[in-house]
């Protein structure tokens, strides 16, 4: 009897890791378990012809927000071309409500409700019963008749070190994936947005266990790892041991945690600063500096210490920062979300994403949607359209926002002109909205850009919001043509950037035949042409330095020529300023 776990993952490079546990849990006393993920973005039917084409006598599916609704089409769709097939459904998406979801969904036969490992063993087991007993499964919901059953939950596992490593021991189709791991479950906190506030503690795997599987990742070349633990350093002694055992053991693999920005200490610190470029990547859920706000969704946070860590990690370290914010929370009306993010970009993080509030099913805000007046959309994701402080036409406002932010700020493309312009800008959140409206205007909302394009439209802005002086645009140019150069090689600049100075292609010839300069900038490759080198380089001439005019006040400014020579490789660009005589 062949049984088939699968899922669609939001995207390919993204791996799912509940489904992998319970394989890897199930697999040895049930060898006709099979595997097999897919994504949201394959066409539905090419999928149900894969789960076909199996011929598995019961298909289980892993179900989130992002794949609910297409999930249930296939349940109804395979039951209809194969009818003996066993359906069962687990995954945090049907676990608050999984009655209903059974009396609207017929095709569905099972709900496997919370920690999915020991309840879906234990259910495989009554499968393999000639008289089987679903009343015996803890966490299990089905059929009897035409009655839904729903049995007593199962307990949260406590000895986690019972749990195999989620995945293969071959882990080289993996390498470029992005690849989930857990250290612990459950969270401390109660934040009323979030399906883990219905949990109590935090379990942790063994720490030795946990070391030697990160290991395993690291020496199998993962590129990104991304730990699940809803508050990885809730217990900072845990953290700072993990920390230091992964920049001691620092290869090529990236690992994103998720932590609590304000329970980070000076210690914690002191070793995040011995971190390599590439190695950590946090991610610190602010989601509002309204007082009120939080103390409505149960949220503690120590603002100002907050702030501070956060500025120490942009600062002192070298891990990116990721700040979270969530429009559509209670209390929060426009102009409070507009001072939060002005509040939080002033911390400069490498990226400020700006998300929308989600009422998941289950979760404590869900429960007072009608109390606190919302309107949200009915199917998955249950985004919130509106509420009494923000208007649907706000929310279309920040979702104006949200697009320019990711392009401009997110990207990383125009580091030295934002720099630039925001020293300059009471409010950072007030520009993105006239950018936002002027984007609009002209209809690019509505089309598709190219990455090259978007520094051209930004001048446009500029030179459209007449707020700046001939001077300051010429500044602009300059900042634009380097960020532009800083990320891709551009032999023919743009029309708004000039020409590139034909004087300093004769330069450069000459200069790349010196074994010093080739030496030097070329240290892995001494023995390169100067005409290879030539393909691999660019030089560009600014009327500013642009890396020192940023936060030089403009009658201090000096309209000196500057030379940079642009190096182009597989780790990604690096710019150096060259003196040359004349």
């Amino acid at each position: 009897m062949k049984i088939l776990l699968t899922t669609l993952n939001a995207k390919y490079v993204h791996t799912s890791l509940g489904l992998w546990y319970i394989y890897q849990y199930c697999r040895n006393d049930y060898p006709e378990l099979i595997f097999e993920e897919f994504n949201i973005n394959q066409d539905l039917g090419w999928i149900l012809g894969e789960i076909y084409s199996r011929h598995a006598a019961i298909v289980a599916f892993s179900c989130n927000i992002w794949n609910i609704g297409s999930i249930l089409i296939l349940c109804q769709r395979l039951k209809e071309v194969a009818p003996g097939t066993t359906i069962v459904l687990g995954g945090p998406e049907v676990w608050s409500e999984p009655a209903a979801i059974m009396n609207q969904h017929p095709a569905v036969d099972f709900i496997v409700v919370g920690e999915g490992e020991l309840t879906f063993k234990d259910w495989l087991y009554q499968v393999s019963q000639s008289s089987p007993d679903w009343a015996a499964v803890a966490g299990l919901v089905y059929r009897k008749g035409d009655q839904i059953m729903i049995n007593p939950p199962r307990p949260p596992l406590q000895d986690l070190s019972v749990l195999p490593f989620p995945y293969p021991s071959n882990l080289s189709d993996f390498r470029q994936k992005l690849v989930y791991y857990e250290t612990a479950r459950g969270c401390p906190y109660h934040c009323e947005y979030c399906l883990s506030a219905n949990e109590t503690g935090v379990r942790f795997f063994p720490l030795e266990r946990v070391k030697q599987d990160l290991l395993r990742l690291i020496k199998a070349g993962i590129a990104q790892v991304k730990l699940v633990d809803r508050s990885f350093n809730c217990n900072p002694h845990w953290a700072k041991q993990l920390w230091r055992f992964l920049i001691e053991h620092a290869k090529v693999t990236n690992f994103h945690f998720e932590i609590v920005g304000d329970q980070l200490d000076d210690e914690s610190l002191a070793i995040l600063q011995q971190a390599p470029s590439g190695l950590f990547q946090f991610e610190i859920g602010v989601q509002s500096f309204n007082p009120k706000t939080l103390a409505a969704i149960s949220r503690k946070m120590d603002i100002a210490c907050l702030q501070k860590r956060v500025t120490q990690l942009v600062t002192t370290t070298k891990v990116f920062v990721h700040l979270d914010l969530i429009a559509g929370l209670p209390y929060e009306d426009y102009s409070s979300f507009a001072r939060t993010f002005d509040t939080a970009l002033a911390l400069r993080p490498h990226r400020l994403q700006l998300g929308f509030l989600k009422l998941l099913r289950g979760s404590s805000l869900r429960d007072k949607a009608l109390a606190y007046g919302y309107k949200f959309t009915r199917e998955a994701p249950y985004e919130v359209l509106a509420n009494p402080w923000l208007s649907y036409a706000e929310m279309l406002k920040l979702k104006g926002i949200e697009d320019l932010l990711e392009r401009y700020y997110n990207s990383g493309r125009f580091k030295q002109t934002l720099q630039y312009l925001f020293y300059r800008t009471t409010s950072p959140f007030a520009w993105f909205e006239r950018f936002s409206s002027w984007w609009k205007e002209q209809g690019f909302d509505a089309l598709a850009h190219k990455n090259k394009d978007l520094y051209g439209y930004l001048l446009q802005f500029l030179k459209a919001s007449r707020q700046w002086t001939a001077a300051e645009i010429e500044i602009f140019i300059n900042l634009l043509k380097f960020d532009l150069l800083s990320q891709e090689r551009m032999v023919e600049l743009p029309d708004w950037a000039g020409s590139n100075d034909t004087g300093l292609k004769s330069f450069g010839f000459e200069f790349w035949k010196d074994p010093a300069n080739r030496q030097r900038f070329f240290p892995d490759s001494p023995d390169l042409q100067a005409r290879e080198i030539q393909r691999r380089t660019l030089w560009a001439h600014f009327a500013i330095d642009p890396l020192q005019v940023a936060k030089v006040a403009g009658d201090e400014l000096v309209w000196a020529g500057a030379v940079y020579l642009f190096i182009y490789g597989k780790e990604g660009v690096k710019s150096y300023q060259i003196v040359t005589e004349g």
